[in-house]
């Protein structure tokens, strides 16, 4: 694991803006200069939305450079199928085999069931990124809304418990610790397996091809291609949950925890509070955000006491008054309630109407880069 690289993971119940606030530190970090990696396993898909683009795929594809230094900003969205079609590809299976195996019932079903695992294996994705874009400085996770969410930082741990650390030696050992890097942006090898294990591997495949031809069903060929490939998928897998559970661990991880004054989003940050620290995360790792807030100036302004003195007559007027004028009361109980629960340091990130406007994409994008100033703790 590349060391040099900060992990920053946001969590929030849905609609309190977590994946506009992680957008926006994104693109914050990347107009520092730095190299910025931004993945969101939000099924939901928001990130599109936020970086006002109409398309972000699975592998990760740089969304903007800066202009007079070296920073940019690489987006994905997670898709565990055709990230799971992309590790066999790697693996260098016939192309014949490849097609015949991607159409197969069994291969599809697969998918599907890989496909409702998101939480589950998104760390596996997260850990090869660093595989992929060794360059990255910052790593940034957009996280599904709500409790199930937090499955994603103590997923792992509950995964490599199942393991007996003499099962991943051996799994290790047949697999042939094939250890590879990439270079000029091609996968290579650089530690394949021993003499005797290549032996085994090699006899086995042969007796299953065989098998396959006499039973005169090509397809079978394919999932004996499968079955002799996914040990090595296997194997990487794990060790990439592991390669996780050291980064989320690590103490230059922050977690930050992103909601509005809302009582089921207060609700959702607590129980993911509370979750984190019953699996020994770190506090010190923990940071909250308010966002959508009003702030005490705006507040305290002559030009909102001159509005609340007119009478008001349209609908979307008296709404925005009632917000107004119940704010303060409503912040003050959210945060003795927060900091009952030992939650004292919060950031405010304030509304900012233009976010919502997509006719306005340049001023949307310099709105996105205030607020991710803003999340710096």
């Amino acid at each position: 694991m590349n060391q040099k690289t900060n992990l920053h993971i946001f969590l929030g119940a849905g609609g309190v803006g977590k994946t506009t606030i992680s957008a926006s530190y994104a693109i914050y970090l990347a107009s520092l200069g730095k190299k910025v990696g931004l993945l969101s396993i939000d099924p939901a898909k928001r990130l599109r939305s936020a970086l006002s683009v109409e398309h972000v795929d699975e592998e990760g594809k740089i969304f903007w450079n800066h202009e007079n230094q070296h920073g940019y900003l690489r987006a994905a969205i997670l898709n565990l199928p055709d990230s799971l079609k992309r590790w066999i590809i790697d693996e260098g299976l016939p192309i014949e085999h490849q097609n015949q195996l991607f159409e197969h019932p069994l291969f599809r079903t697969l998918a599907e069931k890989i496909a409702s695992a998101t939480e589950t294996l998104a760390p596996v994705r997260m850990a090869e990124w660093l595989e992929q874009y060794p360059d990255t400085e910052e790593l940034i996770i957009d996280t599904a809304p709500g409790v199930h969410a937090v499955d994603f930082i103590t997923r792992p741990e509950k995964l490599l418990a199942f393991f007996d650390s003499k099962i991943l030696q051996w799994m290790k050992w047949f697999a042939g610790e094939t250890k590879w890097e990439w270079r000029n942006g091609k996968k290579e090898i650089v530690q394949d397996q021993n003499f005797i294990q290549k032996f085994f591997r090699m006899g086995a495949r042969t007796t299953l091809t065989m098998l396959g031809k006499a039973g005169g069903e090509n397809v079978f060929i394919s999932l004996v291609e499968l079955i002799l490939l996914m040990d090595q998928i296997f194997y990487k897998i794990i060790d990439r949950l592991e390669q996780a559970k050291k980064w989320i661990r690590s103490e230059n991880t922050k977690i930050y925890f992103v909601f509005s004054l809302r009582e089921d989003s207060i609700s959702v940050v607590l129980d993911l509070k509370r979750i984190l620290e019953e699996n020994q995360i770190s506090p010190n790792q923990f940071n909250f955000i308010l966002n959508k807030s009003i702030s005490d100036e705006f507040l305290e302004s002559e030009e909102l006491k001159n509005f609340l003195k007119h009478n008001t007559i349209g609908e979307v007027e008296l709404l925005f008054k009632s917000y107004i004028l119940s704010f303060p009361r409503l912040k003050q109980i959210v945060y003795q309630k927060l900091e009952n629960s030992k939650i004292f340091q919060i950031k405010e990130i304030p509304i900012t109407s233009s976010l919502t406007n997509i006719n306005q994409k340049e001023m949307k994008f310099k709105d996105l880069l205030e607020i991710g100033k803003l999340v710096c703790f």
